[in-house]
């Protein structure tokens, strides 16, 4: 176990790395490419995030020691190195981007020239991936420009997820019309349900049935898809999870 205390690089001192594996050894994705963006760019607006109490399942396992290496840069590239090996991808590969981090930009921005070069880098291929950066305007003062970008993204093939904390956020999310939803779900709620406005959740099939994986199902990867993703919390800190989703 590397003991050595994790810094987590912030835009102050470099644009942090991001890490890519071709083919993930995550049991959940399944052996796709999956990438994990440092620390910094996960925004305050996330509940989950260590400094808002925690919650994260980066934050535990194997995962938060890879996490931690990405974060000394000890382990990575550049975005522009990113971007170079997406574009080397084969002609309709599926891949993930962050299993763990969020879109590039520090905190609650999105640097929407950086994640535009990750959707050109993407064309002709099935890149997509969740996002916390705020989308609301009750949020942030970032949330017009981040709306921008990820409709942007969404719109040039990259898949960009709305994650919401709860159902009520998740209507609030799937209002703006500019991508999809997935959903943490609040405690009890394993099965498809509706959203306090009527739209539908379907609970991600990984969860439901065994040897699902993010390769196999790809409901996820569908940028046009009528239905919301919802999320059983799990793990450790599955309680802390539903109870932020019940408040919103």
């Amino acid at each position: 176990m590397n003991s050595k205390p994790t810094r987590i690089l912030g835009w102050n001192d470099a644009p942090p790395l991001v890490h890519l594996t071709l083919s993930s050894a995550n049991i959940k994705i399944g052996p796709m490419p999956a990438t994990t963006s440092g620390r910094s760019t996960c925004p305050d607006a996330c509940p989950l995030k260590r400094s808002n109490g925690g919650g994260c399942y980066g934050e535990s396992g194997p995962m938060v020691f890879h996490w931690n290496a990405v974060d000394r840069a000890e382990r990575g590239t550049t975005f522009e190195g990113l971007c170079e090996a997406i574009a080397k991808l084969p002609q309709g590969q599926i891949w993930r981007h962050n299993q763990v981090g969020d879109l590039p930009g520090e905190n609650n921005e999105i640097n929407g020239a950086l994640l535009g070069k990750l959707v050109s880098a993407n064309r002709g291929r099935r890149g997509f991936t969740y996002t916390h950066k705020p989308a609301l305007d009750e949020q942030d003062k970032h949330a017009r420009k981040n709306r921008e970008a990820i409709a942007s993204a969404n719109l040039g093939g990259f898949v960009v997820n709305l994650s919401a904390n709860g159902l009520t956020h998740a209507d609030k999310l799937a209002a703006l019309g500019i991508g999809p939803v997935v959903t943490i779900l609040p405690e009890g709620v394993e099965e498809n349900t509706l959203t306090p406005e009527g739209r539908k959740v379907v609970v991600c099939p990984a969860q439901k049935r065994e040897g699902i994986t993010c390769l196999s199902c790809r409901l996820c990867s569908k940028g046009d898809r009528s239905c919301i993703v919802g999320f059983i919390p799990h793990g450790s800190s599955k309680r802390k999870v539903a109870k932020i989703a019940s408040g919103s």
